[in-house]
């Protein structure tokens, strides 16, 4: 076998049809206008036939003079759990990036190491195929961010209703609520960026260029980016506020009348109740008022919260969300990514991801923990991935480089 360079076409058409094909190892990727300081390979492994066994795009960039440095942008396009085909492309990948005289090479790989299901227990572990990397002289440099490990992943089910099926009370609960609140999705289109990145900018500190950029790049039949919004209806909002209220002030009058029976025998499990009913019963009002308000000012849709999505193959993800602070207590996101996934499930896709989540979320003290509680909610698996890893290329560079900075850091 031998490493040659790809053209775009090829290695566009080889990752088209590849199970680890990702956003990250696409043409797309490289022409983002991030990247163009940087020198782009398109490199594949063939045999005595010409077929392609294994592909990658590298980006290569020029630390120094001395030093450079090549990234592999979401890993290789190869069986990983193959640990001899593993082997023989990363000792041609050596070969031929020292061609182009690379000091080492940063991996990202995006294959599913460890799985867990809701309750966090293991259904699926992939340790083999990070051990044909380690065994292949991959150093493994841990994870590069908090939330570089782990992602919410919705897939391979039967149809939308066991999706649906899957989601806890809360998450259908809201979902309900904004159905009934007229809560809709529409489409956006490019010149709609302004409105989309004004709800999302405080979640990252993305710039609307960037977004302007992927939207243009991410704009083919294999790699498409697009926004969404989830507009309300002032009627139907106005009368389920009102219904809203009204429920919950019956509520909270029969529990005010036990509070009074109970005077000197009140528990704190009555305390508590009366101090929560009557919290909901002021969010309640407070809803109903701006309800009226805009409908009094003669509105009928208005935009309230707004998501990005990346079509990739046989996979929807979901890039970012964000809302109209004025109108949080919708929960419209939720409504927003279930009316895309029965979409995009009946044009083919059967697989969702709901992007990112803190690696310690998990706990309850955890600052994100709230984004874990709402993203689980849609009854996906918890899919880990494997670290960041470096591969040499050139050790005496690499030793060099590695012992500078360490004195740097001093």
């Amino acid at each position: 076998m031998k490493i040659i360079n790809l053209t775009q076409n090829q290695f566009r058409n080889y990752a088209k049809l590849h199970s680890y094909k990702n956003f990250g190892q696409t043409v797309e990727y490289t022409r983002l206008p991030e990247n163009d300081k940087y020198e782009k390979l398109f490199l594949g492994l063939i045999d005595e036939n010409d077929i392609i066994h294994a592909a990658v795009s590298i980006l290569i960039n020029n630390i120094s003079p001395m030093i450079k440095e090549a990234i592999a942008k979401d890993g290789f396009l190869i069986d990983y759990a193959d640990f001899y085909l593993l082997e023989e492309f990363t000792k041609k990948l050596k070969e031929e990036l020292k061609k182009y005289k690379v000091t080492y090479l940063i991996i990202d790989p995006v294959f599913t190491y460890k799985k867990y299901n809701k309750k966090r227990n293991v259904i699926e572990d992939n340790q083999n195929i990070l051990d044909n990397f380690i065994r292949n002289d991959y150093i493994n440099k841990g994870y590069q961010s908090d939330f570089a490990k782990y992602d919410i992943v919705i897939e391979n089910y039967k149809g939308v209703n066991e999706i649906y099926n899957r989601f806890n009370r809360n998450t259908k609960r809201n979902i309900k609520d904004c159905i009934n609140m007229g809560v809709s999705l529409h489409k956006g289109s490019y010149d709609d960026l302004k409105i989309f990145y004004e709800m999302t900018k405080k979640k990252k500190h993305n710039s609307l260029k960037y977004y302007q950029d992927m939207m243009n790049t991410y704009n083919t039949q294999d790699n498409k980016m697009m926004i969404f919004f989830s507009k309300l209806n002032i009627h139907n909002f106005l009368v389920m506020s009102q219904k809203r209220y009204e429920e919950e002030k019956r509520k909270n009058n029969k529990i005010n009348e036990t509070f009074q029976k109970k005077v000197g025998k009140i528990t704190d499990k009555i305390y508590n109740k009366k101090i929560a009913s009557d919290k909901l019963v002021n969010k309640c009002h407070e809803t109903l008022e701006l309800a009226t308000k805009l409908n009094l000012q003669g509105q009928e849709d208005i935009i309230i919260g707004t998501t990005a999505i990346i079509k990739n193959k046989d996979e929807i993800y979901f890039l970012i969300d964000g809302f109209d602070d004025k109108y949080r207590s919708i929960h419209s996101s939720h409504v927003l990514k279930w009316a895309i996934i029965k979409k995009f499930y009946e044009q083919g896709y059967n697989k969702f991801n709901l992007g990112e989540i803190n690696q310690y979320s998990f706990l309850k003290d955890n600052k994100y923990h709230g984004q874990y509680m709402y993203k689980i909610g849609f009854g996906g698996n918890i899919v880990e991935y494997p670290p960041q890893m470096i591969l040499v290329i050139n050790k005496a560079k690499y030793n060099t480089y590695v012992k500078l900075k360490d004195i740097l850091k001093k």
